[in-house]
């Protein structure tokens, strides 16, 4: 992790009819970090993501990527949805192959051999190649979408509750999956989710998104050092403490 901002969020409003969503709120990442991005439901977690990423315009404020704007260009982006959100038409080849189709002039049989690759990076066997979403587990679909999230090797990766509904097991897999391709790739990770053991295992530093704005930003044991209210009982309650045990804090 470097000290370069890869994403820069300043004087953010989010707001529908009279839902005030954000409310001045201001977010640096750092480039290789992988970030944990916290906060109750109906924050505002996800419609930050689709911001940052250009799906949503917000009411108002900036956002910046300065690490690549003074390189003179704009970064590559990578996202995966919550519930993976894969075309259910398609096998998890063809999945994967569709931003290569969209977005690239190479031939089928490269396209076929770089979506395999993703794949088989992502975790899933030949064997899941050629199925279609709904005959494989939601684990094995969510690893898809990781797949098809890295198809045009994105720098910067953003994912939607990751873990939500996997089991604990597979959970942690797809969290050393995250971490080892955040590192393999030089990636930095964007990373919502409700999940404490994932914020104790790989993630860098954690935004707490609470009351518009970003409540509390650091490292778990920065945060909880001087949290209070809706963040102290998050990261000190008994799960919060399970996890901290579980991941040797």
């Amino acid at each position: 992790m470097s000290e370069d901002i890869a994403i820069r969020v300043r004087g953010l409003k989010t707001q529908f009819g009279r839902q005030v969503v954000h409310e001045n709120l201001d977010l640096d990442v750092r480039r290789g970090e992988i970030l944990g991005v916290v906060g109750p439901s109906g924050c505002g977690k996800s419609v930050l993501l689709r911001e940052i990423v250009g799906l949503q315009t917000p009411t108002a404020g900036e956002i910046t990527f300065p690490y690549f704007e003074a390189e003179h260009r704009e970064p590559r982006l990578g996202v995966m949805f919550q519930d993976g959100a894969l075309f259910s038409n398609l096998t998890v080849l063809e999945n994967v192959e569709a931003p290569l189709r969209e977005h690239t002039q190479i031939s089928a049989k490269l396209r076929s051999e770089i979506a395999a690759l993703k794949l088989s990076m992502a975790g899933l066997g030949a064997d899941a190649h050629h199925k279609k979403p709904a005959q494989i587990s939601g684990g094995m679909r969510k690893r898809a979408a990781v797949a098809r999230a890295l198809a045009l090797d994105p720098e910067l990766l953003f994912l939607d509750e990751p873990t939500a509904g996997l089991d604990p097991i597979a959970a942690e897999n797809f969290d050393r999956m995250t971490q080892n391709l955040a590192h393999s790739l030089g990636l930095t990770v964007f990373l919502v989710t409700h999940d404490l053991d994932t914020l104790h295992a790989i993630c860098d530093r954690v935004a707490v998104l609470y009351g518009g704005k970003v409540a509390a930003l650091g490292t778990i044991e920065e945060i909880a050092a001087g949290a209070k209210g809706w963040v102290k009982d998050y990261f000190s309650g008994p799960r919060g403490r399970a996890a901290g045990r579980a991941a040797g804090g």
